[in-house]
């Protein structure tokens, strides 16, 4: 178990030697290496974050390489082609890999006329309680309701003293389904629905402040699960985002190393939390 934990720490380090390796001799010696630990990296969500702890952060790091593959596949191109196919296979391996998590839409697909519209919006508390007037509208609830979605499901849904439950269901008026879920603290899930609501219960997991709820709608005769997700949050603190703009407005080696030690732990830890909640929810 302990080898699993440190098997990101093992292909990092390779890779970060492939390069230095590069830059000293200036030849492209280790491109065939590299473009194994871009595969490996680049295919990292088929483990759980569970047990390959830190590794779920490899996408982070290995799609930087990923875009240099690229330019540097018309440069080889030029000087030394058998190292062109090396950066071409390489970036048609882990096209899959790199589409999960940089998704680029070329093309444009019109849905169908009977397509049921959802949406799903993290409120962050609705613009911080920002009352909904006349005169001046709290941009969220605006932004919902002109939407046109059929089935709206919301996170965060935190209410106060200047925005009741009562402004936002006025708001959201043309959806006669409705159902609000209250999770620890004032934190809370919702779901608004142009179909009937036949039922709306929690999913069981581990968590203080996050939750889910799986609502069975009626759409059209059939029934629709829909489930409303508010996973494990990364919970950086304004201090870890500190560190990070640090690291980007002074990039020295120490900072860097530093920073990325706290970061990658916590986006880490999150991943695993994250993943044992999506393995409850992926039962129902």
């Amino acid at each position: 178990f302990v080898e699993f934990l440190n098997l990101k720490n093992f292909f990092f380090s390779l890779f970060v030697s492939f390069n230095i390796l590069d830059s000293i001799t200036g030849l492209k010696l280790c491109e065939i290496p590299k473009s194994i630990l871009l595969f490996i990296m680049g295919f990292n969500s088929i483990s759980s974050p569970i047990f390959l702890y830190n590794f779920p952060c490899a996408p982070v790091v290995a799609s930087i390489p990923e875009f240099r593959n690229v330019l540097f596949f018309f440069f080889w191109l030029v000087v030394y082609r058998r190292y062109a196919l090396v950066s071409l296979l390489t970036f048609f391996c882990c096209f899959g890999a790199i589409r999960t998590y940089m998704p680029i839409n070329l093309f444009e697909k019109e849905p169908p006329g009977d397509a049921v519209k959802v949406l799903s919006y993290n409120t962050m508390a609705f613009e911080q309680g920002h009352p909904n007037l006349k005169d001046n509208p709290n941009s969220v609830l605006e932004y919902l309701r002109n939407s046109n979605a059929d089935i709206i499901c919301l996170q965060e849904y935190i209410l106060s003293n200047r925005l009741a439950k009562k402004d936002v269901d006025y708001a959201l008026r043309n959806y006669p389904y409705k159902h609000y879920y209250k999770l620890t603290g004032a934190n809370g899930l919702g779901c608004y629905s142009r179909y009937p609501i036949l039922s709306a219960h929690p999913v069981e997991y581990d968590s203080r402040n996050n939750g889910s709820v799986a609502y069975t709608i009626n759409v059209k005769g059939d029934t629709l699960l829909v489930v409303n997700n508010h996973l494990e949050s990364n919970k950086l603190t304004e201090k870890d985002k500190a560190v990070y703009r640090e690291m980007i407005k002074d990039p020295d080696k120490v900072k860097v190393s530093e920073g990325a030690r706290i970061l990658i732990g916590k986006l880490a830890e999150a991943s695993a939390i994250r993943a044992s909640q999506a393995d409850s929810i992926a039962k129902l």
